[in-house]
Order: C-alpha cells, then sequence, then structure tokens
C-alpha cells in the first residue's frame, strides 16, 4: 500500500500550488510589477550612454526578453488556475521553473554589473527575493539562494578584480542591500516552511482519517483491502510472498452490548485493538469493522509464529476485566493459516476463518459464553 503522506515530488508539488491559488491575485499585481521593471531597465539600458561590449549588450537583452516571456506566461497560467483550466500541481512546478529564472537572471544581472564597475547586490536582491515570493518550497529556495551567492563569493575570494564588494562609491548601498538581502532569506524561508510544514499536517491528518481506524487506531478497512490487493499483485508476478493472516472475532460482544450497552461493547474492542499492537510488532494490524480483527503477519512475527501465537492465547482467550465498576469477559476467537506455494490471499484467509469458527465454537462451550 503507497503511503499518500511520502514526501514525493507529487506530493509536494500540490501542496505547494494549494497554497498558490490562495494568493493568486497578488502574484498577479506582482508579476505586472516585475514586467514594469523588466521594461524600465531595458529602456535604461537602451539610452544608457555608457559603451558596452556588443556580446554582453546582447546577453543582457536575451535576460531580459526571457524575463518578460516567463512572467507574462506565468501570468497567463495564474489567471487559466483561477479559471479552473489549470491544475494546482502544474502551477506549482511553472512557479519553481520561474523561481530558478529569476535566481538565474539575478545573477546575470550581479555579472553584468561586475564587469562594468557598479554596485551588483542591488540587481542579485531583486532577482532572488522575486524568486522566494514564487518559490515556496523552503528547501528548493534555499538551495537557489545558495547558488545565487556564488558570485558575490567570487568576488570576495578575488580581491585583486578592480571591483572591490563593498569598496568604492557603493560601500553604504552594498551594506544595506546585502543586510536586507539576508534579512529577507531568513523571513521567507521561514514562512514557507510554516506554510509547507502546517499544510502537511493536514494531509497526515486528512491521512488517518482515510487509513486508520478512529476507534482502535489500528489500519481500516480501506487500508487493508490496498494490502490484499497489493499481496496479490506480487503473488501475480511470481514472487514468494511469505506471510500468516490472523482472523479474529471479539467473543460476546453481543451479550455484553444487550446487558450494559453499546459503550461498554466498545471498551471490548477497543481493548483488542490496544493489545494487539503489543503482541504484533512487525506486521499490520487491521479493524476490518465490528467485533472482526484481521493480522496479516510479517516480518519477525511471522518467523517466530508460534511463539508469537503462545503470547496470544495467554493475553486474549479469556479474562474478566474491569470497565466503570463493571466485570466484562474478555474473550477473542481466533483462527490462523500460514501461506503455502500457490496460494492466494483468499485461500489463506479462507482457512483461518475456518478455524477462527471453530475456536469460537470451542470457547463458548469452554466458558458458557452466550451469544456472539
Amino acid at each position: 500500500m503507497k503511503n499518500p503522506l511520502k514526501r514525493d515530488t507529487k506530493t509536494l508539488m500540490t501542496i505547494i500550488g494549494q497554497h498558490l491559488e490562495r494568493y493568486s491575485i497578488l502574484m498577479l499585481v506582482i508579476l505586472a510589477i516585475i514586467i514594469i521593471m523588466n521594461i524600465v531597465f531595458t529602456i535604461f539600458w537602451f539610452y544608457s550612454p555608457d559603451e558596452v561590449p556588443l556580446t554582453t549588450e546582447i546577453a543582457y537583452y536575451t535576460a531580459q526578453g526571457t524575463l518578460f516571456v516567463v512572467s507574462g506566461v506565468n501570468a497567463v497560467l495564474l489567471v487559466l488556475n483561477r479559471l479552473k483550466k489549470f491544475s494546482a500541481r502544474k502551477l506549482a512546478i511553472a512557479h519553481h521553473i520561474y523561481g530558478l529564472i529569476l535566481i538565474a537572471w539575478g545573477t546575470v544581472c550581479f555579472l553584468f554589473d561586475l564587469s562594468l564597475g557598479f554596485s551588483p547586490i542591488v540587481y542579485l536582491f531583486i532577482g532572488t527575493f522575486v524568486a522566494g515570493i514564487f518559490v515556496m518550497d523552503p528547501f528548493f529556495f534555499a538551495a537557489g539562494e545558495l547558488l545565487s551567492l556564488i558570485p558575490i563569493l567570487i568576488v570576495i575570494c578575488l580581491p585583486e578584480h578592480r571591483y572591490l564588494l563593498f569598496g568604492g562609491d557603493f560601500f553604504f548601498e552594498d551594506v544595506i542591500n546585502l543586510i536586507s538581502f539576508v534579512l529577507l532569506i531568513i523571513v521567507i524561508a521561514f514562512r514557507n516552511y510554516r506554510v509547507i510544514n502546517s499544510e502537511f499536517k493536514v494531509q497526515k491528518k486528512l491521512h488517518e482519517l482515510s487509513y486508520k481506524d478512529e476507534l482502535t487506531g489500528l489500519l481500516n478497512e480501506r487500508s487493508y483491502v490496498n494490502e490484499v490487493e497489493d499481496i496479490n499483485n506480487r503473488i501475480n508476478s511470481g514472487e514468494d510472498v511469505k506471510f500468516a493472516v490472523v482472523l479474529m472475532d471479539v467473543n460476546n460482544l453481543k451479550a455484553t452490548n444487550d446487558m450494559y450497552g453499546h459503550r461498554y461493547g466498545c471498551s471490548l474492542v477497543v481493548r483488542c485493538g490496544h493489545t494487539l499492537p503489543t503482541l504484533f510488532k512487525t506486521s499490520k494490524l487491521f479493524h476490518v469493522g465490528g467485533d472482526e480483527f484481521i493480522v496479516i503477519v510479517y516480518g519477525a512475527d511471522y518467523d517466530n509464529f508460534e511463539e508469537t501465537m503462545k503470547r496470544f492465547d495467554e493475553a486474549m482467550l479469556y479474562s474478566i476485566v474491569e470497565y466503570e465498576g463493571k466485570s466484562l469477559i474478555f474473550s477473542v476467537a481466533r483462527g490462523y493459516s500460514i501461506r503455502q506455494e500457490g496460494q492466494l490471499f483468499k485461500d489463506v484467509l479462507q482457512i483461518a476463518d475456518n478455524e477462527m469458527y471453530a475456536n469460537k465454537k470451542y470457547l463458548k462451550e469452554k466458558y458458557n459464553m452466550k451469544g456472539r
């Protein structure tokens, strides 16, 4: 059974995309500002009196043109998403790519300004700050920031370069921008971490509601069906799957319900659900409804199956328990079967089911229990 909580790329992108959808209007505004800034910078560069190499000028226009295009494309995607024509996961992937492009753009501007002797951190700050807004995964964001800081490290390590960081006419500007840049990294990364963490908590709760039984805390019937399907697929593919099945039923439950009420009957079901994990350490435990439980035995429990079942019988066959001043009979009938070569899951289950009903009949006669 595949765990939907696994932090794979697909799950993460879906969560990030759902968060992006909530702020799509704000992001459209930011994209509009970026596009306007792009146009202004391009015009300023075009009319700048400074002489620059042709290759540098071509590279700059290419970078600006790319930024303009991808910003426009992302604006269109945001609109399509609001019109329900573009999924949240695809939106998140698009914005991650956009964030990478922005980081690259900031780095390119850094290198251009470095070659011209201007202050580099201004453009790096703009590019990475905008990338931080759109790149909502904090781990990805942090990696991008580290990549963007490489050019700064190059300058620090090469003081003989004609432009010295924190020197010359742009000393105060560099200091202010670098401090702002670092603070924004911390604030945005922390905010993003809280967003992702809270979303995963929601996903975890939904997973528990979908795949766990609320009464006992064990896996529920949906999980059981998925597990059986997985076992049969592995068997059909030729794999020698080693497992045993223990099928069980809480005895005397109907009589307890009739005599004391359903709350007392439920206490017996809960007791069974809480005891099973202490007996089966490496197996999968399922409460499939009412008084029925199923254990699919794997691992060390399987290797020491006889000893495991001996512990089970000592703990579950018959005892008197006190619950809210009432003496209740706690007894669990069980049947089990170890899979043999060529058997499907249903074959193993059928043998365990037959043994369970024989055991139930034996216990009722031995301890004179009435009803189910």
